[in-house]
C-alpha cells in the first residue's frame, strides 16, 4: 500500500530508484539479524514497518512525477512499472517480519534462515542492478544473478515444504512456517520481473555490452565470444543462440522463441536444425566455458554454468 507524499521532479527519478533500492536492502538486512537472533522479531518489525513506510513514500514521489519525459533509457511507463515492483518486495518483506513478529516466533526453522539469505542477497543485487541503470553497463550480470536467486528461492521452499510435511510438525507449525516462507519467496519471484524490466531496457536501448557464464564471455560489440580467454569460433547462427541463452542464463529458452528470433518468423523448415546447431555449440562452448546446455524435454534449452 502507498502512503501520500508530495511529487517528485522526474529528473530525480534515478536517484528514487536507488533510494528504493537501498530501503529494500536496509530491510532486508533486518531481516536477517531477526532470523539469525541477533534482534527480536518485534524489534526488526518495528524497524521493517518504519523502512515500508519510507519506501511508501518514495513509490509514491515516482508515481506522482510527470510522466511525460523519459528517465535516460527507461520510458515513464517502464519507471512506473519498476517502482510497482520494487514497492511489492518491500511490502513481502515487511510481511514477513509482521508474521515472525505476530507468531512469536523463538526457534526459527532452517529454510527460514536459508529463505532469508536469497532475500538478502537478491536485495543487493537489486541495488547494483538499479545502480547500474543509469550508466547502462554491467547491468546484466546482475539481472541474471536475479534470475538464479529466484531459481533458489523456489528450491528451498520446495525442499522446506516437504520437509515441513514429511517431518513431525504440528498442522499450526507447519502452516506458520509455509505462510512465512511463501511470503518470503514471493519477494524473489518480484526481484525476478524487475530484471526482466531492467534486461529489456537495456536491449531496447542497444546497450548491451558483454554477457558472461562463468568462463564463457560474449562481446555483443565485437560479436566475439571467449572460453577460458580462448576465441570461440562461431557461426552467426549459433551466435544467436548463444546470446539468446546467456541472456537468460538459468532459465529455459521456448524452441518456438529461438527459432523464431534465430531464423526468423516466417521459418517453416525442419525444427531439428535447431537441435543440431545446438550441439554444435555444446561441442565449442560446454567443456572449456563451464556451462551446460541442457535440454528441457518437450520446451526448450537451458544454459547453466557449471558448479
Amino acid at each position: 500500500m502507498l502512503a501520500g507524499a508530495p511529487a517528485a521532479d522526474s529528473e530525480h527519478k534515478p536517484e528514487l530508484l536507488e533510494e528504493m533500492a537501498a530501503t529494500i536492502l536496509d530491510a532486508a538486512k533486518t531481516l536477517v539479524a531477526a532470523l539469525d537472533g541477533r534482534v527480536t522479531t518485534s524489534e526488526a518489525w518495528q524497524v521493517i514497518r518504519d523502512l515500508e513506510h519510507k519506501g511508501d513514500a518514495i513509490a509514491r514521489d515516482l508515481f506522482e512525477a510527470p510522466t511525460t519525459r523519459r528517465v535516460g533509457p527507461a520510458s515513464a511507463e517502464s519507471v512506473q512499472e519498476l517502482t510497482g515492483y520494487l514497492d511489492d518486495v518491500l511490502d513481502a518483506i515487511e510481511a514477513a517480519a509482521a508474521r515472525l513478529m505476530i507468531h512469536r516466533v523463538r526457534r526459527v526453522h532452517p529454510s527460514a534462515r536459508a529463505m532469508g539469505q536469497v532475500v538478502l542477497e537478491s536485495a543487493r543485487e537489486l541495488g547494483e542492478a538499479i545502480g547500474k541503470l543509469r550508466g547502462m553497463h554491467d547491468v546484466f550480470p546482475h539481472t541474471r544473478a536475479l534470475h538464479l536467486l529466484e531459481n533458489r528461492g523456489d528450491d528451498v521452499l520446495r525442499d522446506a515444504i516437504q520437509e515441513l510435511f514429511s517431518g513431525r510438525a504440528s498442522a499450526k507449525e507447519i502452516l506458520k512456517w509455509k505462510d512465512i516462507l511463501e511470503t518470503l519467496e514471493a519477494s524473489t519471484d518480484r526481484c525476478e520481473d524487475i530484471a526482466n524490466i531492467l534486461e529489456t531496457i537495456v536491449v531496447r536501448a542497444g546497450a548491451e555490452d558483454k554477457l558472461v557464464a562463468h568462463d564463457v564471455v560474449m562481446d555483443i560489440e565485437e560479436h566475439k565470444v571467449t572460453a577460458a580467454g580462448v576465441d570461440i569460433p562461431l557461426s552467426s547462427k549459433e551466435f544467436d543462440l548463444l546470446h539468446l541463452l546467456l541472456r537468460h542464463l538459468g532459465k529455459v529458452v521456448r524452441r518456438e522463441r529461438l527459432l523464431q528470433d534465430v531464423w526468423g518468423e516466417d521459418y517453416f523448415g525442419d525444427t531439428r536444425t535447431l537441435d543440431t546447431h545446438i550441439a554444435w555449440l555444446r561441442k565449442k562452448v560446454e567443456a572449456r566455458g563451464g556451462v551446460r546446455i541442457s535440454a528441457v524435454r518437450g520446451i526448450g534449452y537451458r544454459l547453466d554454468p557449471r558448479g
